[in-house]
């Protein structure tokens, strides 16, 4: 392996913002970051800085500096945060001078261990979520780096300062995602995107996609990542607990799009 793996990435003209299949196209601009992002799962040092969407309960920001771009993704709705929690969660960045795109995951999701967990707010609302949020958060130590047919290339420490670094938090109030991608002007990191300063980056954001099997078929659940690309590692088929009310879970796929242009460094 090379002592710097370069990860590629492709920049797009505009941002599509795409929830629950409702789309408008929006350009993004990262904000300038002075030594004011931690990555610690908290969102104090967002305040302010995300722009929030009524309908899909999400925010969203960008910032970055002149070595890495910062994003953080995060809801108070109880729904989302078990799809990125039971689902795992996909970051896409595509490059702007080739038609490759890499994708972090994270969290990671293990389907086998994760199937028999209950899914829904109605499960949700007999238990203590946050318990339930702290032990399943409390489990993500890892970040995997997939190419766009989402094949594994790299399994990292989620916890590495000097490369891409992820945390997630729960709060009484919200669930946050914060991610730190390290730019091609990061001499420090081994593993970084070829984006620089005032230049742009197409970023996608999404669970992966929780489908039922059609009626008369076999009985379970399919996991696929979005966007119909190939699995690199997701679970198999299996049955749901709790009967014919799965039927009443919301199992829409948490998809967002954007083009952000950097900050200058």
């Amino acid at each position: 392996m090379k002592i710097r793996s370069i990860l590629k990435l492709t920049i797009l003209p505009f941002l599509l913002f795409a929830f629950n299949n409702c789309s408008s196209v929006k350009e993004v601009q990262s904000l300038p970051n002075n030594n004011e992002v931690i990555i610690d799962g908290l969102k104090n040092d967002w305040e302010g800085k995300l722009s929030f969407d009524s309908k899909a309960k999400i925010a969203v920001g960008f910032k970055n500096d002149g070595e890495n771009l910062y994003i953080c993704v995060t809801t108070n709705d109880r729904t989302n945060m078990m799809k990125i929690l039971r689902l795992g969660m996909t970051i896409w960045l595509e490059p702007e001078s080739s038609n490759k795109k890499i994708g972090i995951k994270y969290p990671i999701v293990d389907m086998e261990r994760m199937r028999d967990l209950p899914f829904g707010q109605e499960n949700l609302s007999n238990e203590n979520p946050e318990e339930r949020f702290s032990k399943l958060i409390a489990n993500q130590k890892e970040l995997s780096i997939v190419n766009e047919d989402d094949y594994p290339l790299f399994l990292l420490s989620s916890n590495d300062e000097n490369n891409f670094y992820a945390k997630l938090g729960l709060t009484r109030e919200s669930f946050v995602y914060e991610l730190k991608v390290p730019l091609s002007t990061n001499s420090r990191a081994k593993y970084f995107i070829e984006a620089k300063p005032s230049e742009k980056i197409s970023i996608g954001i999404e669970t992966n996609e929780f489908k039922l099997e059609a009626p008369g078929g076999r009985s379970g659940v399919g996991m696929q990542p979005g966007g119909g690309r190939p699995s690199g590692g997701g679970g198999r088929s299996g049955r749901m607990p709790g009967g014919g009310r799965n039927q009443e879970m919301n199992f829409e796929q948490i998809k967002l799009l954007f083009d952000v242009k950097l900050a200058g460094g």
